[in-house]
């Protein structure tokens, strides 16, 4: 297995677990919907970027990479049901209304301007990821480019209230935490670009990677952070009860 497979193996196995281990709690109505939502399209984009898993699954949609349509569709799920969580979270109720407002237009038309590309493009096999049709079909390259639409239009909305947030927290945990996300969020917005550039010259389709592996990067750090400090003032509020 190549190490990218493997590595997304053991995210998608710790999404997996998170989520099934926070479902008894959202049956009883006490757990968190848009976190588990998360965790749920994280778990599906994951597993579909392990190559065995993709193939496998592809198979089943006929061979034709349905199964990449199916993971874009989710990674443009994951940032709306993550982005109400990070604003949540953050007390900004004013950006989870701006993100609803927005979603109601722009992901269905960003989902429906993939999905017409996808069978625009010439896909006759399966090939995770799509590089071995990036050169020859432009269709491919502006499929690919309609994925960070939506995400970037979210990461727009979330980049200033994270900064203003992190401004006003006190302890380093959570500044850092907010910091980085923030820093990961303005790197989604900047990656539609790298597509823009592939369009003008195909030797440049490594450039969208400068920017999504930092801003995948930051955020796992950032939200793993916001977990860790969570969890911190959790235990604070149990010792000051006792």
């Amino acid at each position: 297995m190549a190490f990218s497979s493997l590595m997304a193996s053991i995210l998608a196995t710790g999404f997996t677990l998170a989520l099934v281990s926070r479902l008894p709690r959202l049956i009883k109505g006490a757990g968190n919907l848009w976190l588990w939502l998360t965790h749920l399209g994280m778990s599906i984009v994951l597993w579909l970027a392990v190559e065995p898993v993709y193939l496998f699954i592809d198979r089943l949609m006929g061979s034709v990479n349905a199964a990449n349509l199916l993971s874009h569709i989710c990674i443009n799920f994951v940032f709306f049901a993550g982005g109400t969580q990070i604003a949540l979270s953050a007390g900004r109720l004013d950006v989870v209304g701006r993100i609803r407002r927005l979603s109601v237009v722009a992901l269905p038309l960003c989902v429906a301007l993939m999905t017409v590309l996808f069978f625009v493009a010439d896909l006759s096999y399966s090939n995770m990821g799509l590089n071995a049709f990036r050169r020859e079909e432009t269709a491919v390259v502006l499929y690919k480019l309609a994925l960070y639409l939506y995400p970037a239009m979210i990461s727009a909305l979330l980049v200033k209230p994270l900064l203003r947030a992190a401004s006003s927290s006190v302890h380093g945990v959570p500044y850092y935490s907010k910091k980085l996300m923030a820093v990961g969020f303005g790197l989604v917005i900047a990656a539609p670009v790298g597509h823009l550039a592939e369009l003008t010259n195909r030797q440049l389709y490594w450039i969208t990677d400068i920017f999504i592996y930092p801003a995948i990067l930051c955020v796992l750090l950032g939200t793993t952070l916001g977990f860790i400090s969570a969890c911190r003032l959790s235990r604070q509020k149990v010792a000051y009860a006792h």
